[in-house]
């Protein structure tokens, strides 16, 4: 009978300690998911009686912003009605996202800020005695709208992605994806945006398009020799244009022979057969344990989609060898090669992306500062300066020559995205001048269903990065295709945009 009560007992307790343990997860992990959930209904019914707060750029600047108009009445009989209105409409669809249609982007991850009511009750008397709107706070990206149009021009009509951040803190600088949309319109065009699975407009390339790394991924790989031994860099190797890899026949890009080299020369010529050589030296075990080191979740604010990679001790040797040179089964998106490639610019340490830099109240103070966070250390701080080593070979004489550039003074803006002209936002000041030492790596990932998609990653000034970048152009073919847009987006933020 006691056995019996004592088992009833810790039953029980067991249930209550589930309770316990499940309310606290509620509480504390998913409070805010739960309170940005567009459809928690407290939120959709304050929603209905304020402004929603405004969506800024770095300097401040309207994206997204809601407008009232008067003597035209809304759903509530009030006499007035507000309409969100992005200024921006295609350069940050992607990021800003859109409301009406349900939530997306920065609208729906930023949700509970935009329509929190600071000084609740002093904007509710506001709104009885005076009529004034009683409105959400704003939030403030990190992102300049200059640079996010000059990007969206560079990519053109491209379909592809451009992902920038700052390396030292995860600052997201620009992430434009094509083809895009409008977020003014949405509703009007849902079912023609839903339907169109050629484009695929409203998927943002940058966050959640997943494509083979070709040779950018030989960063990661090269990174593993280094770290498994240093001295790896001075093996040599004979590329005759192919390698036969266990009855995988291997060829180099358009099957050069690139003779007797070691690391420092593949690298620059982006040899197939050297790296898929150092594969197989190293085996499937330790390129799968750097890779997992590369390829962290960043617990990213808008939609993502996380890396795809399966090598392990079971795969056969024509999967090792593919996995070496970017191809294979690993996928993934823009905003995961631009996080790799800060991280070797950062000395090794990748830090947390981040796109909110603060939210503003409505008596206009600062609140929900993000300051950065380090997410992991991939490399350390020798390796990472090995790995740069030889990435600046790929720009001073390998496959990126064309990525070099210099800065003479003021870098004119012809971006504009909108009626207002991001020209006339633009500062002119420029704090580097001179040649600028780029770092970076061309890539051509295979494509089964078309043609080769092009890459291009790298990091400027070299010495002292200030910003990274990782540009994918679909079905571009060559990686040197990427070379310009990436080229000409470090060159006008370091021109433009950055400040010390």
């Amino acid at each position: 009978m006691k056995k019996s009560v004592k088992t009833v007992f810790w039953i029980y307790a067991l249930l209550f300690f589930i309770i316990i343990a499940n309310l606290v997860k509620i509480s504390v992990f998913d409070r805010d998911k739960i309170i940005n959930n567009p459809y928690n209904p407290r939120i959709s019914n304050t929603s209905q009686n304020i402004m929603r707060g405004a969506i800024l750029d770095a300097k401040e600047r309207p994206i997204a912003e809601t407008v009232r108009y008067d003597n035209e009445n809304d759903a509530l009989g009030r006499g007035y009605s507000y309409k969100r209105v992005y200024n921006f409409p295609y350069a940050f669809a992607h990021i800003s996202g859109y409301t009406g249609s349900g939530k997306t982007g920065a609208e729906k991850e930023y949700n509970y800020i935009l329509e929190t009511v600071s000084n609740e009750l002093y904007q509710t008397l506001a709104s009885v005695t005076a009529k004034k709107d009683i409105k959400g706070d704003d939030i403030v990206l990190t992102i300049d709208a200059d640079l996010q149009n000059y990007a969206a021009e560079q990519l053109g009509t491209s379909k592809g992605a451009v992902v920038a951040l700052e390396p030292d803190s995860g600052k997201i600088l620009t992430m434009v994806s094509y083809p895009n949309y409008d977020p003014n319109t949405v509703a009007q065009n849902w079912t023609a945006l839903n339907t169109d699975t050629e484009n695929s407009p409203l998927m943002s390339r940058a966050a959640q398009g997943l494509y083979p790394p070709g040779s950018t991924f030989k960063i990661i790989t090269a990174a593993a020799a280094i770290e498994s031994d240093p001295d790896l860099i001075n093996y040599n190797y004979y590329c005759y244009g192919e390698e036969n890899f266990d009855g995988k026949i291997l060829h180099c890009y358009n099957s050069i022979d690139h003779g007797s080299e070691d690391m420092n020369n593949a690298f620059a010529q982006s040899c197939n057969t050297y790296f898929a050589k150092i594969g197989t030296m190293l085996g499937a075990q330790k390129l799968k344990a750097e890779a997992d080191k590369f390829f962290v979740d960043p617990d990213f604010p808008l939609e993502y989609s996380k890396p795809l990679f399966t090598l392990d001790d079971t795969s056969p040797m024509h999967e090792l060898v593919d996995t070496s040179i970017g191809q294979g089964k690993t996928l993934v998106s823009p905003l995961f090669m631009a996080m790799v490639t800060g991280a070797v610019a950062n000395g090794g340490t990748m830090m947390k992306p981040y796109l909110l830099d603060h939210s503003i109240t409505s008596f206009g103070l600062k609140s929900n500062v993000t300051i950065p966070e380090k997410l992991t250390q991939v490399l350390s701080p020798e390796d990472a300066g090995r790995v740069t080593e030889l990435m600046k070979q790929v720009v001073a004489y390998g496959t990126a020559e064309d990525a070099a550039f210099s800065i003479e003074g003021k870098y004119d803006s012809v971006a504009s995205d909108s009626a207002l002209s991001a020209s006339s936002f633009n500062d002119g000041n420029a704090f580097l001048t001179g040649p600028i030492t780029v770092a970076g790596k061309t890539g051509t990932a295979e494509n089964s269903s078309g043609a080769d998609h092009a890459w291009f990653v790298a990091f400027a000034p070299a010495e002292d990065p200030h910003i990274a970048v990782a540009v994918l152009l679909e079905n571009a073919g060559k990686g040197s295709k990427a070379i310009p847009v990436a080229r000409n987006v470090m060159k006008y933020y370091l021109s433009n945009c950055y400040t010390e």
